[in-house]
């Protein structure tokens, strides 16, 4: 009877009392004492120990001892705008191209950003069109990664009428000055 006690109780994932091994469950479940000491010190500190002493403290923050070096002064980023990218019949690019905005990141962490447009030949994305990384995009839109994946969005001033259409607003993208109808 106490052995198939112990099943049925193994079976529902009880955990059986010390004292029924001495009628016969046998060494299936084994409760171990609680360590003296073990449970933390419940308050200042906020340390939790284990039987080999202290593995956390709440006192100490991970980022106390890093001192970020940070960059010397900066200037400011690099500008090659070589045509105007919100007026794309008068940006200084050849017919059938279009102006383009880019960044070009540096290759180490302190060196400047380098900012700026280019012609090219035009793409035929226009809002919400799907994009890769070259000129996909019609002059005058440029892609960037959004939650729906690369979207091609209209250029828009950050300040002033934004011209986005219905329902989109003009948010800052990667290049300092610019914004994307989003």
């Amino acid at each position: 009877m106490a052995n198939r006690l112990c099943l049925i109780a193994a079976a529902m994932g009880l955990l059986v009392p010390v004292g029924a091994l001495a009628g016969g469950c046998g060494p299936s479940v084994a409760v171990e004492p609680p360590i003296p000491d073990g449970g933390g010190t419940g308050g200042e500190g906020g340390e939790f120990t284990t039987s080999t002493g202290p593995i956390w403290d709440a006192g100490k923050d991970a980022f106390d001892e890093y001192i970020d070096p940070g960059c010397p002064t900066n200037p400011p980023p690099i500008e090659d705008f070589e045509c105007n990218p919100y007026d794309q019949v008068n940006s200084g690019c050849f017919t059938g191209e279009g102006c383009y905005i880019f960044v070009s990141y540096p290759p180490e962490p302190c060196d400047q950003e380098v900012y700026g447009s280019y012609c090219a030949p035009g793409g035929f994305g226009v809002q919400g069109d799907p994009c890769g990384g070259g000129p996909d995009c019609a002059g005058g839109f440029v892609c960037v990664v959004t939650g729906s994946g690369n979207q091609c969005v209209k250029l828009c001033p950050l300040e002033g009428n934004d011209d986005c259409p219905a329902g989109l607003v003009c948010e800052p993208i990667d290049v300092e000055g610019f914004g994307g109808c989003l």
